[in-house]
């Protein structure tokens, strides 16, 4: 071995141990201190990371409750007793918040879908939405491909005759599938009450072209809303809207959900 390689070889080596000096130093220098409360609360959170709260990660949630006073009760996948925990360690007095579900606005399983061509392609909703809408007559509604089911971290959704199924259970409302819906099928409602009625239907086209592609659509017969003496539910557009907020007497507007002539009013129990 020359000198020339033995000197290359020292200098490698002192330059190696140099940065390592370096960058040894500022980790001491630099490393902010763990803070035991942000720990303690982090180590409460599920860890899932699902964003449900508006923050980017669980730590990252538990270093806002700590610094900025975030509601602690944001996160919505927590069991009552960890929620107890959380307002016991920040003080918080805060109240519990309703809560809330998504819901699928579409009615249309397999024999319901009326294609008007054959889609071969990616097998995801957001390829298929791309192509011609995936040949699917109505532009409204689900594609059944399933990505809200491969983006949900809780296993709370599940295809069932190429409708994606809730289950409210499991539903925290993280919302990812609400992002990932090409066609914004699915949307988070507030469950105040001990049912939540909901429209699933999305179609805003007319009276005439919803009865030839969907025959559970909605057809904005207004029914629904001519039979409300509360206004649960209010046609705009085309479509039947109902009001979340009026929904106490549950069997009133269960009366309504049973007289829709396409069965399009749906419940969560």
């Amino acid at each position: 071995m020359n000198n020339l390689m033995i000197a290359s070889i020292l200098s490698m080596a002192g330059l190696a141990i140099f940065f390592a000096s370096v960058l040894t130093f500022a980790d001491k220098k630099l490393k902010v201190a763990d803070n035991p409360e942000v720990d303690e609360i982090n180590r409460l959170l599920p860890g899932v990371n699902c964003g449900a709260c508006g923050f980017l990660s669980c730590h990252d949630f538990a270093e806002h409750i700590v610094s900025a006073g975030a509601n602690p009760l944001l996160c919505k996948v927590i069991s009552e007793e960890i929620r107890e925990k959380l307002l016991e360690i920040t003080g918080s007095e805060e109240t519990a918040q309703c809560r809330q579900v998504a819901v699928v606005h579409c009615a249309a399983k397999n024999e319901n879908k009326k294609p008007i061509a054959d889609y071969i392609g990616v097998e995801t909703c957001a390829s298929a939405n791309l192509v011609f809408g995936g040949g699917m007559n109505c532009q409204y509604g689900c594609m059944g491909f399933g990505d809200c089911v491969k983006v949900c971290p809780f296993d709370a959704i599940h295809m069932e005759d190429g409708l994606p199924k809730i289950d409210v259970e499991k539903c925290t409302a993280c919302a990812k599938c609400v992002a990932v819906c090409p066609r914004q099928v699915i949307s988070i409602q507030d469950k105040q009450f001990e049912k939540l009625f909901y429209v699933a239907c999305k179609s805003v086209d007319t009276i005439l072209r919803t009865r030839q592609i969907c025959s559970v659509g909605c057809i904005a017969c207004g029914m629904c809303e001519k039979l409300s003496k509360e206004g649960y539910f209010k046609i705009q557009n085309n479509l039947s809207f109902p009001d979340y907020s009026k929904q106490k007497n549950s069997e009133e507007v269960g009366k309504l959900m049973a007289k829709c002539p396409t069965k399009v009013i749906k419940s969560l129990g």
